[in-house]
Formats: C-alpha cells, structure tokens, sequence
C-alpha cells in the first residue's frame, strides 16, 4: 500500500526514530479529538511508516469501568527508547470522568498535570495532537477516513466517545493544560492526505526537540511534613483483649463488606510497609482468611527487573492495582521509593525529593477512579526486632525469613526511622491514609490492621 508521507518527510521520521532510539527517550505520542474514525486511520497511516521495534499501539478501552482504564493507561507508559502512540488517552479518560461540575474539572485537570508532570520528570517526552474539525466537516469526511466495515465487539470497533460532552469540556482542559514542556499540537482535519502529512511534521518537529533535551528542565521540589504522624505517641503493645471474639466479628464484618465491594464496582488497596520482621505477613494472612479468594489477590513486591528499570518508577505497580470489585494486598509498596531507594543509594537525590508530591499524586488519581487506598506501617522497637531476629535464628522452620540483609538494615535502624517519620508525614493524605499499627504484640497489631479495614470499607461504601 502507498505510504502518503512523502518520501523527504519519511527519512526524517525514520531517522529522528533511531536517534529517540539510540539515546533511551521513552515518548508518548498521544491523539485526542472527537472523531474516532480520524485518530484511527491517521495513526493506522502513520503506523505504516514508523519502524515498528520499539514502537507499540495503545487504545483506550471505554467499556472498562474507569479505575481499570487507568491501570492500562499507566502499563501502556514506553520504556526506554520505545514511543508509544495513544489512540485516546488520559484526556478522554478525565472527560468522561468528568460531571460538569467546575470543582469536578479543575480536579480532573489538576490530576492531568500531575500525571504529567510525573511523566516528563521521571524522563517521558510527551506528544499531545489534538483534532479539529466541525460538524459539518465530520460528515463530510466520515466516508474518506473510514478505511474497513466496523464490527462491533471486536479490535476493529470503534469506542464512541460523548461527542457533545467532548466538545464542551476539551477546550478548557487543553488550554489549562497546554504547558512548556508539553503543549498542544491543534491539527485542523483536511483530507486525509494533507492531515496525515501535518502530523508526521509535528510529531518529527517535537521529536527533533527531545533529542536536543531542551524540555527536561524541572521545579526544585522537597518532601514536605504537612500532614498528622501517627506513629507520634503510639503504644507498641496495643490492646488485644477478647482477641478471639473481636476477631471472629470482624472477620464477619469484613466477609459482608467485601460483597458490598463487588457490587458497587469499586475497588481496594491495602499497602503493608514496617520493619523487618514487624510481622507484615501474619497481619497479611489474617485479612485473607476473612476474605473470598475469588477477589483478592497479595502482590509480593520483590526487587525491580531490567524491564522494571526502564519504565518509571510507578509502571510495575500498576500491573497488581485491582480490577473493579476487587482487592489487592501489597506486601512492600511504591514507598520503596521514600525508604529503601534513598537510603541504599537506589534513587537519585531529585528522584527522592519529588517522591512525596509522585506519590500523593498517583495515589490521589487512583482514588479518585474508585480506588480505596489505605496504608499500613507496623511499628516495633528495637528490642522487639532483636529477639525476633534470634528466635527465627534459632527455629530450623523459620531460619529461610533472616538474612543478612535484615541484620544490614538492622545496623541503620536510626536512618531508616527518620526517612519513615518523613514518608508518613508527607504522604497521610485524607484519600491514602496511613495506619501506624502497634507491632510488639502482634494479636494486637492484626487486631489493630482488621479493624481499619471494616472501618475504610464502611466510610466508603455506606
């Protein structure tokens, strides 16, 4: 089939490609505008033309309820030196999401910078080609950009979007969003020919700039203690009184609130963080054995992969967020990023300094698509810890749990307090909240871990 890039125009696409290629630039190349039919063929087109290794495909998927869609959106982020073109994106995601209300649109569009703002800083160059046409246009070319017969319910459909609802809300976004370091591209639609060649000629200009790295300047950021600590005055050893009884009813409890779960649609995150040997696992154990396995799922959070590398730092957590009704417990979490990562060198100091405003934010816009969030850090003092050390030293059946990276991290025992105090101070957002759970007694801590369960699941869900 006959490319409609001319050739010219086609050389310096393919070698700006290898250049973006060659340096490890993720981009993202994204579509908006209110034809489904015109993004379609015009990326079908510049598809044609593009060397297809490193370069993927991604549509939006309306029919998914909106926490699932931005799990996808998330996944679909380039690794390095990949370009990822988005057939709709985010924009049409905070479109839809969005019920006119003016507070409701400045959080969809304050959530939209964030996103991008996390993108750009952590190295993504963004490509944002929006079309324009009238209603009078669209009829008249609906017939030219229509390339095949559309079959319902299969990868050749098209995802209608609220055209009316598109076109009243868009213009705001795009001009609150429509920043330095990744603007707008507005693209009249005209025959496909000529729309096909307007686009590839931004899309090589914006190309050209990324490879000069003239858009990776970044605002001094610093982690910020402006929310309650709840680790402040906590007693270690709890209250574990009636333990079995209390158990047994917030087992029942949670048991009837998952259902109550499933059938409103959204969905639930538990985060476990705490010392080693805090008993994070037991806590673990006991929420799963209230819960159906049909709808839970314990994510185990290991060190990154290469694959995980390329990606920003968020890309491999969005794999394990929950599908709609649905629950998942993270053992470990993002908040490697605030402890960990800094501490061992992992991270850089500007990566760690964003770390707080990242993290509200992801976790902002995940709650804000039906997510619960709710985080746990189990707290022990350091004799606690030493005599749990030595008993699985010497219990042949628990000997596999110590390493001697836990004894390592045992010797940084004050460094790792202060960056806790910091990550919970700056992260103890009203959406993700933190639970500071007494761990010394540990009937006291599941005690403790159920009883914030039932008591989210309520506030939210009745």
């Amino acid at each position: 089939m006959r490319s409609l890039i001319p050739d010219e125009l086609d050389e310096e696409l393919n070698s700006v490609q290898i250049d973006i290629a060659s340096k490890q630039i993720p981009v993202i190349i994204l579509f908006e505008g209110g034809s489904g039919r015109v993004i379609s063929r015009v990326i079908n087109e510049l598809d044609r033309n593009l060397e297809p290794m490193g370069v993927r495909y991604f549509h939006m998927d309306a029919s998914k309820k909106s926490s699932a869609i931005f799990a996808d959106i998330l996944n679909a982020t380039p690794g390095k030196g990949d370009i990822v073109l988005y057939d709709r994106s985010w924009y049409s995601l905070a479109v839809d999401k969005c019920n006119g209300d003016d507070r409701d649109l400045e959080e969809q569009i304050g959530g939209i910078r964030g996103f991008e703002e996390y993108l750009l800083n952590n190295g993504t160059f963004i490509i944002k080609i929006g079309f324009r046409m009238s209603n009078e246009d669209f009829r008249e070319r609906v017939k030219e950009y229509s390339t095949q017969t559309i079959f319902n319910n299969t990868y050749l459909s098209i995802n209608h979007i609220d055209r009316v609802k598109f076109r009243a809300i868009m213009p705001t976004i795009v001009k609150a969003t429509d920043t330095k370091r990744a603007p707008w591209d507005i693209v009249d639609v005209r025959s496909v020919q000529e729309t096909v060649e307007d686009v590839t000629e931004v899309i090589v200009k914006r190309l050209k700039q990324c490879v000069k790295g003239g858009w990776e300047e970044t605002s001094p950021a610093k982690v910020r203690k402006q929310y309650p600590n709840p680790r402040k005055g906590l007693d270690l050893d709890g209250d574990s009184d009636n333990y079995g009884e209390r158990m047994d009813e917030l087992s029942s409890e949670l048991e009837r609130l998952q259902i109550l779960l499933a059938m409103s649609g959204r969905s639930l995150v538990l985060g476990f963080e705490g010392w080693d040997a805090a008993g994070k696992g037991g806590a673990i154990k006991h929420v799963c054995h209230a819960l159906n396995p049909r709808g839970y799922r314990v994510a185990r959070i290991k060190a990154p992969t290469a694959e995980d590398k390329a990606h920003t730092h968020l890309w491999r957590f969005a794999r394990d967020l929950p599908d709609p009704g649905h629950i998942t417990i993270f053992d470990r979490t993002w908040y490697g990023r605030m402890m960990v990562e800094p501490i061992e060198g992992f991270c850089s100091k500007e990566e760690y300094s964003r770390s707080a405003d990242e993290l509200n934010g992801f976790e902002h816009i995940v709650y804000g698509h039906g997510i619960i969030v709710l985080k746990f850090w189990i707290d022990i003092d350091k004799d606690e810890q030493l005599k749990r050390f030595n008993d699985r030293k010497n219990d042949p059946l628990k000997q596999w749990k110590l390493t001697d990276e836990d004894w390592r991290n045992r010797e940084k025992w004050d460094t790792y307090d202060e960056y806790v105090d910091d990550m919970i101070s700056s992260t103890n957002t009203p959406w993700a909240p933190w639970v500071a759970v007494p761990g010394n007694n540990k009937k006291a801590a599941r005690l403790c871990v159920m009883e914030s369960v039932v008591n989210i699941l309520k506030k939210e869900l009745e």
